[in-house]
């Protein structure tokens, strides 16, 4: 295969993965925007429990590290793993290898796209 075929291979596997991280993120957001609602904004002046403190700011750092992905694959998919990893532990129950597959297989794809491609870095805007 030559180095053309390649890099659009590669260019298409980008923004094919882009666009999944995105549509995570906007399925992830959604039950943050949620849950902020249902824990912190309608029992005021009651405050939720630590567990539920530890586990929103998880999700947070979850969907900051999805948009990270956008601009830096590797670090930023680091972020996605460790927090999906330790959020869908706590809060997925039986469905902990659907949701963290889900979560962090776009990433990864991302990542791999950052390879080099010959002599010039594939990691591309």
């Amino acid at each position: 295969m030559n180095n053309n075929a390649k890099d659009w291979i590669v260019t298409l596997l980008r923004w094919l993965a882009r666009a999944l991280v995105l549509g995570v993120f906007v399925l992830w957001g959604s039950f943050f925007v949620a849950h902020t609602q249902e824990w912190f904004i309608a029992p005021l002046p009651q405050l939720p429990p630590l567990k539920v403190w530890v586990g929103h700011a998880l999700h947070l750092l979850l969907l900051v590290g999805l948009l990270g992905s956008l601009r830096w694959p590797r670090a930023a998919g680091l972020v996605v793993v460790v927090a999906a990893f330790t959020f869908f532990l706590q809060c997925a129950g039986s469905r902990f290898p659907v949701f963290f597959g889900l979560t962090v297989l776009p990433v990864l794809l991302l990542a791999l796209c950052t390879r080099r491609i010959g002599d010039r870095a594939a990691v591309q805007i």
